[in-house]
C-alpha cells in the first residue's frame, strides 16, 4: 500500500473516530526536546526569539489594566514551587540516600498484584487525592513515539527496560481566571496549575516507588504530553494543539508518570471535538498572533517550516515561534485559545446538551457554534469573551469551588 493510500485510509479511520491518533511513521520520527520552543530560546540564534525572556517588558507594563504589581507578584509566586521543586520530576528518588528508579524510604518491600483493574482503580484513586481533576492510563508504544530523543541539556532519554505505562494526570486551571487572557489572572492559574502538577507527579512516582516499582516523573520534560492524554482516554486534540477534556475542556495541565506497575489501560474516547473543530475556528480568530490554522481539515506536514513542528501526524500545527513572540510582547503568557473553546465552560445543563448532540449529531455543530456566539452577547454569560481582571481579583470562588 502506497503511502497516499495509507495516509487516506489513516484520515478515514480518524474521522470516524476508530482511531485517536494518525500518524505517518514513515515520516513521524522522536525529536529532541531542544526543539521545543522553549529550548530553542536559549540556543538557537536563528530564531528572532533567542535569548528573549516572556518577562523582559515587565515592568514597563506594570499599572496597565489588567497587569497590576499584584497581579505580576502572584503570577511569579504561583510559579515558586514548579521552579523551584526541580527534585519533583527527578528520575531518582530525591528522599533516598542511594538514588534509584525504584528505591523506597519505606520497609514495605514490594507489592504484588495480578490484579490489573484493581491496581488502576488505585492509582487513579490516589491521582486525585494528589490533586488530579482526571487520571488515564495507557501503555506505551514499544518504540516510543512520543518520547523525546534528548532532553534540553542533550542527554539522550532512553527508559530502562519494564517501563511500559504512563499514569497521566490532569491539573484543574480557574476557568474565571481564564476568561481574563491575556492579562495576569489567566496566568497565575496557569502557574498554579505547574506548581500543583510538580507536587502531583513526586507524590504519585513516590507512591510508586513505595509500592517497590520504578516510576519516572514528568511535566513538559520527558516526552509528549498531549497524545498521551489522548491515548489514555482523557480527551482529544483540538485546532490549537491542545488537550480538550469531555468536562474541564482545555482548562487543564497535563502531567504524567511512566512506570512498570502493571495496570488495565483505558481506551481513547470520540466525543466530536475533531468535527467540531473543523466548525468553530475560534481559536484561530482570537489569536493575538495569528499562529492558529484556519484550515477546515488537518493535514500532515507544517506549513510553518519550523523544527518546532514534528511533521508526520494528522493535525493542525500551531506557529508556536509567533506565539512566543507574543508572550514577549505581552510580558506573560497568553490562555486565548484556551479561553474562547466552547468546550472550556464548566459543566451545566445546557453545556451538557450541547455536548451530547456534539457527539453523536455532529451535522448540528454550527448551530451551536451559532448559540456559542450569540450568547457572549449577554452580560451574565459573555461566552469567550474577555473578562476585566479586576473581576477576578473581586472573586469569592477559585477552581468552581
Amino acid at each position: 500500500m502506497s503511502t497516499l493510500d495509507t495516509r487516506k485510509k489513516m484520515e478515514i479511520e480518524f474521522k470516524k473516530g476508530k482511531i485517536s491518533l494518525a500518524v505517518d511513521k514513515s515520516v513521524y520520527k522522536r525529536f529532541s526536546e531542544r526543539d521545543m520552543i522553549f529550548a530553542r530560546v536559549m540556543w538557537d540564534e536563528t530564531y528572532s526569539g533567542y535569548r528573549r525572556a516572556i518577562n523582559e517588558k515587565e515592568g514597563t507594563k506594570v499599572g496597565m489594566k489588567g497587569y497590576s504589581h499584584h497581579g505580576y507578584a502572584a503570577m511569579n509566586a504561583a510559579w515558586m514551587v514548579h521552579d523551584t521543586f526541580h527534585q519533583a520530576f527527578s528520575w531518582e528518588n530525591p528522599k533516598s540516600s542511594v538514588g534509584s528508579l525504584t528505591q523506597s524510604t519505606t520497609k514495605l518491600g514490594k507489592y504484588e498484584s495480578a490484579d490489573l483493574k484493581k491496581n488502576s482503580e488505585i492509582a487513579k484513586r490516589i491521582g486525585t487525592v494528589f490533586g488530579a481533576c482526571d487520571v488515564g492510563i495507557t501503555e506505551l508504544d514499544p518504540d516510543h513515539p512520543y518520547v523525546y530523543t534528548h532532553n534540553r541539556q542533550n542527554e539522550p532519554v532512553n527508559f530502562p527496560e519494564g517501563i511500559k505505562y504512563a499514569i497521566v494526570m490532569l491539573i484543574q486551571m480557574d476557568y474565571q481566571a481564564l476568561k481574563t487572557s491575556p492579562a495576569l489572572p489567566s496566568s497565575i492559574t496557569t502557574g498554579n496549575g505547574y506548581s500543583r502538577m510538580a507536587f502531583a507527579v513526586a507524590s504519585m512516582a513516590d507512591f510508586l516507588r513505595n509500592l517497590g516499582y520504578q516510576a519516572i516523573p514528568a511535566g513538559n520534560d520527558t516526552g509528549l504530553s498531549v497524545p498521551l492524554a489522548v491515548q489514555a482516554g482523557l480527551g482529544q486534540f483540538g485546532r490549537n494543539g491542545l488537550l480538550i477534556n469531555p468536562k474541564y475542556g482545555q482548562a487543564v495541565r497535563i502531567c504524567k508518570v511512566y512506570t512498570d506497575l502493571p495496570l488495565e489501560v483505558d481506551k481513547p474516547i470520540n466525543f466530536g471535538v475533531t468535527q467540531f473543530c473543523k466548525v468553530c475556528k475560534k481559536c484561530a480568530k482570537y489569536c493575538p498572533s495569528q499562529s492558529i490554522l484556519y484550515d477546515k481539515n488537518p493535514t500532515w506536514e507544517s506549513p510553518w517550516k519550523s523544527c518546532s513542528n514534528n511533521d508526520g501526524a494528522l493535525k493542525w500545527y500551531v506557529n508556536v515561534e509567533s506565539c512566543y513572540e507574543f508572550w514577549v510582547k505581552n510580558s506573560t503568557d497568553c490562555s486565548n485559545c484556551i479561553r474562547v473553546c466552547p468546550f472550556t465552560k464548566p459543566p451545566g445543563l445546557a453545556h451538557d446538551i450541547a455536548r451530547f448532540f456534539i457527539k453523536y449529531l455532529p451535522m448540528l455543530d454550527p448551530l451551536w457554534l451559532r448559540l456559542d456566539n450569540f450568547m457572549a452577547y449577554f452580560p451574565w454569560w459573555r461566552y469567550g469573551k474577555k473578562e476585566e481582571a479586576e473581576k477576578f481579583w473581586k472573586g469569592k470562588k477559585y477552581l468552581g469551588k
